[in-house]
């Protein structure tokens, strides 16, 4: 896509969660993330299984069977359909709160919050012994994890 002069792009205001924000929003926060995850996944299914049948209808041609297959495919593009929505739905949801996907397969989002005056991120793991399971700057690569102390939980 080429710049137009003239237009600006969009900018947002993101929202920073304090500590005590996100841990009274946390059990919100795990339902929508863990519907985020479900859905991805069923989505990924969706599509392996739409490829699959499509591959073994390439075969079949029209044949009584292959309009049995064709049937198949209607049916997994509406459970891909489906599934696609939802998923959209939920990432949008977090979206709107200033919060970012950072691994859907895994159940992993950011939470911004300020550090120091940087951008930084709590990182919320579905899976994770602790669900706020550490924060990273905005400069820090994604796999990083910092402890959480009490710095970052706001208390002084």
């Amino acid at each position: 896509m080429k710049h137009q002069p003239g237009k600006k792009g969009k900018k947002r205001l993101l929202q920073t969660w304090s500590f005590d924000q996100v841990t009274k929003a946390l059990p919100y926060l795990i339902d929508v993330t863990r519907s985020l995850r479900e859905s991805y996944l069923a989505k990924q299914f969706e599509k392996r299984r739409l490829n699959k049948i499509s591959q073994v209808l390439t075969g079949l041609g029209l044949t009584s069977q292959g309009r049995t297959y064709l049937i198949q495919i209607q049916q997994t593009q509406f459970d891909l359909d489906l599934a696609s929505s939802k998923y959209e739905s939920d990432a949008q949801e977090l979206e709107s709160m200033g919060i970012f996907v950072v691994s859907p397969s895994n159940g992993c989002v950011a939470i911004p919050f300020l550090q120091e005056e940087q951008l930084a991120w709590y990182v919320l793991e579905l899976y994770h012994e602790e669900t706020i399971c550490g924060w990273r700057y905005q400069s820090d690569p994604i796999e990083t994890r910092r402890p959480l102390l009490t710095k970052q939980k706001g208390i002084v």
